[in-house]
């Protein structure tokens, strides 16, 4: 019996990891992943992503790097771990490279590229639901400039950029399984209770 796939996405700043590791230790069985990550292969192409090494990278390249890492991750580890009859929870997925490379780079006819590839390396491995921790640009990157993390360089875009990556991920949330949407502007309490429920649902029905 294929195992759960539930894909946590939003924009910078939304709570991704903080909630991740909540479900971490809510569900001490379920396999958790990054993407890009997840994989040595993954870690390398997330080093080079993240860093301002690749500043000024065509978007084409940018778009198929991050497709390379997701491609190792899926044979890697979640296929392996669906067939098992796992429950998965990746920290970004799929829905991400049309919201920051179609919308935020402004590329729409990448969305070819984007959905022929995709076809090719995901192997039917699509989350069950995708919850879309939602939050404003001015939110979200204001909370990420007030860690002590070094910003990334997606972090450091400017606010119209983050404004076309939410455009991009309520767009098309609804493409990646079941759509749940949160309001992650709300207290954290408030917004993992949201989570549980969501995950709960999901879990109920696969």
């Amino acid at each position: 019996m294929r195992g759960t796939f539930i894909a946590l996405e939003g924009g910078e700043g939304s709570g991704k990891t903080t909630i991740g590791e909540r479900l971490k230790l809510a569900y001490p069985d379920a396999v958790y992943t990054q993407d890009p990550g997840g994989t040595a292969l993954g870690e390398h192409v997330r080093k080079l992503l993240m860093s301002d090494e690749t500043a000024g990278i065509d978007v084409r390249a940018e778009l198929l790097l991050f497709l390379a890492g997701r491609a190792q991750l899926v044979s890697e580890l979640i296929k392996p771990a669906l067939d098992a009859g796992k429950f998965v929870i990746s920290n970004r997925f799929a829905l991400s490279s049309i919201a920051y490379q179609v919308y935020g780079r402004q590329r729409p006819e990448l969305l070819s590229l984007f959905n022929t590839v995709s076809q090719e390396i995901l192997q039917g491995c699509t989350p069950d639901a995708t919850i879309l921790l939602d939050v404003s640009p001015e939110v979200g990157v204001a909370r990420v400039h007030s860690r002590p993390e070094e910003p990334t360089r997606f972090d450091n875009e400017a606010l119209d950029f983050h404004a076309r990556v939410r455009e991009g991920l309520k767009k098309h949330v609804g493409e990646f399984g079941k759509a749940i949407i949160i309001d992650a502007e709300k207290p954290l309490e408030e917004v993992w209770q949201e989570v549980q429920k969501a995950v709960q649902s999901v879990l109920l029905v696969s």
